[in-house]
């Protein structure tokens, strides 16, 4: 540009700011300056869930007992069933809606089922709850759990045994308004394909969940897990940074992400057990909501 015409330009209000915001868009959004969103957690904490008129609660209360859960679930009159997902008190972070109502939701890695009978408690007008891995693996209870709570609960939720890779509209009867895909993107061994997975059924969007790592590198990135590194779970394979994670999902077809940020920090030091980094967070779990 012609310096005399540039200096002109320049006295004009507002053309600086507008200059500057033109060349941000030139740069792809995977790649702009990323600051880590702490989540300090603004939703509803998951109320006791309601059983069905009728139900034994001492027999019931019994059983809940003798089962091993990995979600927790809150019964009412003391009746938890404990597991290590704080899922009652998680779903504040998950950016769910206080209503679901009109809405169709995908659990897509539904485990015991705790979100997929909040969103259906929460209004939604059809949930189907999907797993494959945690409800066929020898030793998990997963799926009986899930089965056992259905039949107890006042709240509708269908089911299908489905792998993520084999997730498709043809596969599940169509798209969903919204997809849940909390807990599952770290255990894919191709993050890519799976989030190409679930962007074909999502209609509206979808809200993720993940463990995310290498938050200080200013790059997209992944850090990769071998074997048992993370959790002594061979099933974690990696774990994106926020651009990595922004990039992926624009990969994959969605069009905007909202970052809802990391609501547990430091979740790699803390699963392997070793002293935990002071300053700004290297890496924790984060919730992002991506639209279609």
């Amino acid at each position: 540009m012609n310096p005399t015409l540039r200096a002109t330009l320049g006295k004009v209000p507002g053309v600086r700011r507008a200059a500057a915001y033109l060349r941000s868009q030139l740069v792809p959004p995977s790649e702009r300056a990323h600051t880590v969103v702490i989540n300090h957690g603004t939703g509803q904490v998951t109320p006791p869930f309601p059983l069905k008129p009728g139900v034994d609660r001492d027999r019931f209360a019994a059983e809940v007992a003798e089962r091993k859960w990995f979600h927790t679930f809150d019964f009412g009159d003391g009746v938890i069933g404990h597991g290590p997902d704080p899922s009652h008190h998680k779903t504040q972070y998950m950016g769910f809606p206080d209503r679901f109502d009109g809405l169709s939701v995908l659990d897509v890695g539904a485990y015991d089922g705790h979100y997929s009978f909040e969103a259906a408690r929460r209004g939604a007008t059809d949930v189907l709850a999907t797993d494959h891995w945690t409800w066929t693996w020898p030793g998990e209870t997963a799926r009986s759990n899930f089965e056992f709570v259905r039949d107890h609960l006042d709240v509708t939720v269908r089911d299908q045994f489905i792998r993520v890779e084999d997730i498709s509209p043809e596969a599940i009867g169509g798209q969903f308004d919204v997809v849940l895909f909390l807990g599952v993107l770290y255990h894919a061994p191709d993050p890519l394909g799976y989030l190409q997975r679930v962007r074909s059924v999502t209609r509206k969007y979808v809200l993720i969940e993940t463990v995310v790592d290498l938050l200080d590198v200013p790059r997209p990135a992944m850090a990769y897990y071998p074997g048992a590194y993370l959790n002594r779970d061979a099933s974690n394979h990696f774990g994106p940074n926020m651009p990595g994670l922004l990039g992926l999902l624009e990969d994959a077809g969605f069009s905007k992400v909202d970052d809802l940020g990391v609501w547990r920090q430091h979740e790699i030091e803390l699963t392997r057990g070793v002293p935990l980094p002071t300053g700004a967070p290297t890496s924790g779990r984060a919730v992002v909501r991506a639209w279609v």
